[in-house]
Parts: C-alpha cells; sequence; structure tokens
C-alpha cells in the first residue's frame, strides 16, 4: 500500500471497530480517578495494550503505563499520549460519587484515542511499511487535584513534581523520544499556537493576635498584609505585556479563625502564568515584591512558597500542518479546522514541547464548557474513533517508509534540553522568607 491507501485502511479498520472504541471510551468515563490514584484506569489501560501483543511496563510515576511498538526498522521513536486522570466536579452527571472526580476535561476520549491508535498500529498490514518505534504512554496528573495527596507523596520522595508528565521525563521515560503527539476533547478539530506555562505560589502572612475589639492596635493584622499585598499586585497590570498573556488568580485557604481576634495567620494561594519562562519569572518576581513590600509595611513577617509549575506549550507548524491536512483530507472534510487559537490556560504537554517536538490538538464530538458539569460527549464517533484515526493517520505520515518525515521533524530545534529543563523545574520549588 502507498501512504494514502495506508491511511484508508487505518480508518476503514476503526470504522470498523467503532463500538469496541465507543465502548471502551464509556467504561473510561465512568471511572473516574485524581491525580496519582488513576489505579482503575492504568490497569484497563495496561491490559488492553497488552492484549494487542505489546510489552506493558507500569507503576512509572506511580500509575503511568508505557508500551513500546517496534517496526524493526531504524528510525525516530514517536510518543502517543493520552492522560489518565480527571477532575473535581462533583455536581457532574458521571461524577465519583465518593471523590467527586468527573471527566469533565474529557480526558478518558483522548486517553481511548490513544488506545485505538495503538489497535491500528499493532496491525501486521500496517507495521511492515514503517521504520522507527512507537511508544504508548498514559500520564498522570496532568489536573494535579488533591494537591495534599501530591505534597505528601513528594514529602516521601515519591514523586519529585507534581505534574505527571513532569515526573515521566525526571524518570527519563522521554529521554529516548524524539516526537510526541497527543489530542484533547474539544468542541472543534482546532490546533493551538500555544499555552501559558505558570508557577503555583502559596504565600503565608504573619501578624500578631490582639483582641480585635479592646486593643486591636497591639495586634498585627495578617489580613490587611494580605490585602495590601494584592492591592500593590493589581497596580503591576499595566506591567504587563499583552503578548506575554499574564495571569494571575487564587483563593484565600486560610483567613483567620475567630471575628473577635486579629487574625495573625493567613494564606493565599496564586496561580501565575505566563506565555514564556521568561514572562512567568517576572510575573512571580513582582508577586514577590509585593508580599515582602506589605511584610515591611506591617512589621510582620511573611514567606513565599513556590511550590510546583509547568511550562508554556511551543507550536511546532510542521506537526500542525501534518495534523491538519490528515483530518481535512480523511476525517473531517466538511468540518471548519481552525488552527492559531492561543490557549491562556495550561498544561504538562508545554513541559514535553519544550524538549521534544510536540502536539496538543484538539478534536471535536463534545458540548459545553471544559472543566464544568455540562462537558459531554454529543458524538461518540468524533469523540471515541475519529480521534483513534487523527493519532494514527499522524504516526503514518512520520513513520512511512524510511520515515524521512519523522527524522525531519525529530530534528527541529527545542527550547531546551532535558537536563536544562530539570534545572528549571526544581527551580520552581522554593521558599523565601520576608524581612
Amino acid at each position: 500500500m502507498n501512504k494514502n491507501e495506508l491511511k484508508e485502511f487505518i480508518c476503514h479498520f476503526l470504522d470498523e471497530h467503532k463500538q469496541e472504541l465507543i465502548d471502551n471510551g464509556e467504561y473510561l468515563l465512568h471511572i473516574p480517578e485524581l491525580a496519582y490514584k488513576e489505579y482503575k484506569t492504568s490497569e484497563f489501560v495496561a491490559g488492553y495494550l497488552a492484549g494487542l501483543g505489546l510489552n506493558v511496563r507500569k507503576n512509572i510515576a506511580i500509575t503511568g503505563v508505557r508500551a513500546d511498538l517496534n517496526t524493526g526498522k531504524p528510525g525516530p521513536v514517536t510518543a502517543v499520549l493520552g492522560e489518565l486522570d480527571a477532575l473535581i466536579v462533583p455536581d457532574h452527571p458521571f461524577a465519583d460519587t465518593t471523590s467527586g472526580a468527573a471527566h469533565a476535561c474529557g480526558h478518558h476520549a483522548a486517553l481511548n484515542a490513544m488506545l485505538g491508535c495503538a489497535k491500528a498500529l499493532c496491525l501486521p498490514e500496517v507495521l511492515q511499511h514503517l521504520s522507527g518505534k512507537i511508544s504508548f504512554m498514559a500520564t498522570p496528573s496532568e489536573e494535579c487535584q488533591d494537591q495534599p495527596y501530591i505534597a505528601s507523596l513528594i514529602a516521601e520522595k515519591k514523586l519529585q513534581f507534581f505534574g505527571g508528565k513532569s515526573q515521566m521525563i525526571a524518570e527519563n521515560e522521554f529521554k529516548d523520544t524524539q516526537i510526541a503527539l497527543m489530542l484533547h476533547a474539544g468542541d472543534k478539530n482546532f490546533t493551538v499556537s500555544g499555552f501559558n506555562g505558570f508557577v503555583m505560589k502559596r504565600l503565608i502572612f504573619k501578624g500578631k493576635s490582639a483582641h480585635a475589639g479592646a486593643y486591636p492596635e497591639q495586634g498585627i493584622n495578617a489580613i490587611s498584609m494580605m490585602r495590601s499585598a494584592m492591592a500593590m499586585l493589581d497596580a503591576q497590570r499595566d506591567t504587563f505585556r499583552d503578548e506575554d498573556h499574564v495571569r494571575i488568580h487564587g483563593y484565600i485557604p486560610d483567613g483567620g479563625q475567630a471575628v473577635n481576634v486579629v487574625p495573625h495567620h493567613t494564606v493565599f494561594t496564586l496561580q501565575v502564568r505566563g506565555a514564556t519562562p521568561q514572562a512567568v519569572q517576572d510575573a512571580s518576581e513582582k508577586v514577590d515584591r509585593c508580599v515582602h513590600a506589605a511584610a515591611i509595611a506591617f512589621g510582620g513577617k511573611a514567606v513565599v512558597e513556590n511550590i510546583f509549575g509547568f511550562m508554556p506549550l511551543i507550536n511546532y507548524p510542521e506537526l500542525d500542518e501534518l495534523h491538519r491536512n490528515n483530518v481535512l483530507n480523511f476525517i473531517a472534510p466538511q468540518a471548519p479546522f481552525i488552527t492559531g487559537i492561543y490557549r491562556p490556560s495550561s498544561t504538562d504537554m508545554g513541559d514535553v514541547s519544550m524538549i521534544k517536538p510536540s502536539i496538543h490538538g484538539y478534536f471535536r464530538g463534545f458540548s459545553g464548557t471544559a472543566h464544568t458539569v455540562d462537558f459531554l460527549v454529543t458524538d461518540p464517533v468524533q469523540a471515541y474513533v475519529d480521534s483513534a484515526k487523527m493519532l494514527a493517520l499522524n504516526v503514518i505520515d512520520l513513520l512511512y517508509g524510511d520515515a524521512r518525515t519523522g527524522r525531519e521533524i525529530a530534528a527541529l530545534s527545542t527550547p531546551m534540553d532535558q537536563e536544562e529543563y530539570l534545572q528549571k523545574m526544581h527551580g520552581y520549588s522554593s521558599r523565601i522568607e520576608y524581612p
């Protein structure tokens, strides 16, 4: 078969097995699990890949799974990724009644796409036309939900990072790969020009308690310190460049314990996002200065804990164009395909894109708004079958024949190598005390 005939063969094969793909996707939908607790999901993935005759490695980054498919011919190693975890959205119609976890971001469908892709590429009729190796990776903790639990794993030295892909990089699972592909659920077919990176910050303000009615002058109000820092930070808005897409948002998990006591302790958790590592660093340092100034102004103390972060996602136009052509020529020729959408949200696929040419495309089949109760599958074929075709056809383009296209894309430059990346990521974990 020539390359186009091979693509048609794969599309026909996956159409023939569409009920299996839909059933698998629906099963995954109904077993949502949170970060680093994706045990049922991980077992299902491992069992499915083993059933295809692949050698499966489990317990990578706690719950991650990897299975390699070798063509027996030299060529690049292409990683095909799917995400294991869900979100805490307890009111979602398919939420777990105990944990509140729900697939309100569609990870179950994208993970299912990886499995469908594996099913197609394992066929001898397909494999004989390819060169190189395909690594199917199920990654944990993209959403990083239940942060106290993850923090406990890090304290116990079972993890280095909150994000599953970051942890898998640290465990050298991407060391031997040259290209990385994954898809994400959405309401249309599109690719992005980039995602924001971020650093999580825990700001602790320490004052002095006193009777709020009788002797407030004897206290140092930690909430007032926090409010002052927030006001100074708000005044910094016009110092951020539009092209850096800076976002700073958070919540107050601890604002005091009693109405008639000057609060001596307040915690403010922030997420600081930006389009480049430099933009994240700049915004983060401005937060730190505002915290320091507030501590000085009130004569109190403050602590800044930088907890963890994700890198911005880097766009590789060569992979975008390859993906776009496959969607329009083989899967959804009548549907619009949009490119160049910038996402000010974040993903740990950005971490992979810092060190490997990567794509994070979107596929349709859903309605509603991601991370909310109304994000639901509305077209099972688009969500569970077409998505698997997209991944498989992209691999065909990369590895067909002598894998010339894959070799060219694998040779593209990246912003960092793995060692530089890990050094930067470890810098996201720090503690500063003021004054």
